[in-house]
């Protein structure tokens, strides 16, 4: 079974809101929210992969602020998907520059913790949702 190693922000605006995203059709886990982020190459950090994804998935560049904790979940087969395990990091993040436009989600919203206990969020990104 493969395993993916990721990072994902959890930026917080001045509200106490946190930014959320759905993941975009054609893609594993299609139609559910998550954190932002992505997955680790080898040569980074984990601090390094956070700001490399958020501007590219995007367009925005954030400063990571304290380490949150690690989730680890693995996924059943989910045709045309095979199954897959994850590890994902948590930081909290501070955007500091940008509008954190969406280039592979379809949806994009600003949320307290409570509003995120009732959305349909990816089953490693609950953890986080305390």
């Amino acid at each position: 079974m493969k395993h993916i190693e990721v990072v994902c922000a959890l930026i917080e605006n001045e509200e106490g809101k946190i930014f959320c995203c759905k993941r975009g059709p054609g893609r594993a886990l299609e139609g559910y929210w998550e954190f932002p982020g992505g997955k680790v190459e080898a040569h980074e950090t984990h601090e390094e992969t956070i700001v490399r994804e958020i501007k590219e998935e995007l367009k925005s560049d954030i400063i990571p602020l304290e380490y949150i904790g690690v989730s680890n979940y693995t996924y059943p087969d989910m045709p045309p998907y095979k199954g897959f395990s994850i590890t994902m990091y948590a930081y909290r993040c501070k955007l500091v520059k940008g509008n954190l436009d969406l280039t592979e989600h379809v949806e994009k919203a600003w949320k307290t913790i409570e509003e995120m206990k009732n959305m349909n969020f990816a089953e490693a990104d609950k953890v986080f949702i305390i």
